[in-house]
Protein backbone atom coordinates (compact mmCIF):
# COMPACT_ATOMS: atom_id res chain seq x y z
CA UNK A 1 0.00 0.00 0.00
CA UNK A 2 1.12 3.55 -0.71
CA UNK A 3 -0.03 6.89 0.61
CA UNK A 4 0.04 10.42 -0.73
CA UNK A 5 -1.42 13.66 0.53
CA UNK A 6 -4.13 15.51 -1.32
CA UNK A 7 -1.51 18.16 -2.15
CA UNK A 8 0.84 15.57 -3.66
CA UNK A 9 -2.00 14.42 -5.88
CA UNK A 10 -2.62 17.96 -7.10
CA UNK A 11 -5.12 19.16 -4.53
CA UNK A 12 -5.16 22.53 -2.78
CA UNK A 13 -2.04 23.50 -0.85
CA UNK A 14 -4.06 23.76 2.37
CA UNK A 15 -5.28 20.13 2.36
CA UNK A 16 -3.16 17.60 4.20
CA UNK A 17 -5.60 14.68 3.90
CA UNK A 18 -3.86 11.35 3.35
CA UNK A 19 -5.03 9.17 0.47
CA UNK A 20 -4.06 5.49 0.29
CA UNK A 21 -4.20 2.77 -2.31
CA UNK A 22 -2.76 -0.60 -3.24
CA UNK A 23 -2.60 0.33 -6.92
CA UNK A 24 -2.38 3.62 -8.77
CA UNK A 25 -5.96 3.08 -9.96
CA UNK A 26 -7.18 2.57 -6.39
CA UNK A 27 -5.30 5.69 -5.28
CA UNK A 28 -6.98 7.74 -8.04
CA UNK A 29 -10.37 6.29 -7.07
CA UNK A 30 -9.83 7.13 -3.39
CA UNK A 31 -8.49 10.56 -4.29
CA UNK A 32 -11.55 11.23 -6.41
CA UNK A 33 -13.83 10.28 -3.51
CA UNK A 34 -11.92 12.67 -1.27
CA UNK A 35 -12.08 15.53 -3.78
CA UNK A 36 -15.82 15.00 -4.31
CA UNK A 37 -16.44 15.11 -0.55
CA UNK A 38 -13.96 17.76 0.57
CA UNK A 39 -13.44 19.97 -2.48
CA UNK A 40 -16.65 20.10 -4.55
CA UNK A 41 -15.46 23.20 -6.41
CA UNK A 42 -12.35 21.38 -7.60
CA UNK A 43 -14.43 18.29 -8.43
CA UNK A 44 -16.50 20.44 -10.79
CA UNK A 45 -13.35 21.78 -12.45
CA UNK A 46 -12.05 18.24 -12.93
CA UNK A 47 -15.27 17.19 -14.64
CA UNK A 48 -14.69 19.95 -17.19
CA UNK A 49 -11.04 19.00 -17.78
CA UNK A 50 -10.11 18.23 -21.38
CA UNK A 51 -8.93 14.74 -22.31
CA UNK A 52 -5.46 16.12 -23.02
CA UNK A 53 -5.26 17.75 -19.58
CA UNK A 54 -6.62 14.61 -17.93
CA UNK A 55 -4.06 12.46 -19.74
CA UNK A 56 -1.28 14.85 -18.69
CA UNK A 57 -2.41 14.70 -15.05
CA UNK A 58 -2.54 10.89 -15.14
CA UNK A 59 0.97 10.67 -16.62
CA UNK A 60 2.34 13.02 -13.96
CA UNK A 61 0.47 11.15 -11.22
CA UNK A 62 1.82 7.80 -12.45
CA UNK A 63 5.38 9.12 -12.10
CA UNK A 64 4.62 10.28 -8.56
CA UNK A 65 2.99 6.92 -7.77
CA UNK A 66 6.01 4.98 -8.95
CA UNK A 67 8.34 7.21 -6.88
CA UNK A 68 6.25 6.82 -3.72
CA UNK A 69 7.59 4.12 -1.36
CA UNK A 70 5.40 1.32 -0.03
CA UNK A 71 4.17 1.81 3.54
Amino acid sequence: MKQMTCVQMGGPATCSAVITGNTSEEMVENGTKHVNAAHPDIAEQLKKMSKADSDKWRAEFQEKWEATPEM
